[in-house]
């Protein structure tokens, strides 16, 4: 074979090559799908005040901003799914996914408004029965 019939077949098999086979990378990078993670339990949080007629010191305040802060470190991975007060006691009611009972309590425990003893609360578990669609 003549050297530029040659150079031909070298550069079209290249061309070639590199339009038919996936780059090394490409291919290493395929991932099978995540497992699916194990179902999640609901649990409603009930929150109050421990000394609901005192007014709040300046260390509760600051637990209770801690409280809030710590409420949006839950939503990124949706363990918390919703959060709310009652207007007329002030009491919070929060509702959240855990692998079980102990890992909700872990969560509770956690919250600093608890951990400060700001707040008393109480773990339940939680079924919604109806609930309105989203549109």
């Amino acid at each position: 074979m003549k050297p530029k019939t040659m150079l031909m077949v070298t550069a079209f098999l290249g061309v070639f090559l590199t339009l038919m086979l996936p780059p090394p990378a490409a291919s290493a990078a395929k991932k099978e799908p995540p497992a699916p993670s194990a179902p999640k339990s609901r649990f409603l949080i009930r929150l109050s005040h421990v000394h609901p007629e005192a007014a709040a010191s300046d260390e509760e305040k600051a637990r209770i901003v801690m409280h809030f802060d710590y409420l949006k470190t839950l939503l990124p991975d949706g363990t918390l799914v919703l959060a709310g007060m009652s207007t007329d006691d002030f009491t919070e009611i929060l509702l959240i996914e855990a692998a079980d009972r102990e890992a909700a309590e872990r969560i509770m425990a956690s919250d600093p408004a608890v951990s400060g003893n700001v707040y008393q609360a109480e773990l339940h578990p939680f079924r919604v029965i109806l609930s309105r669609q989203e549109p």
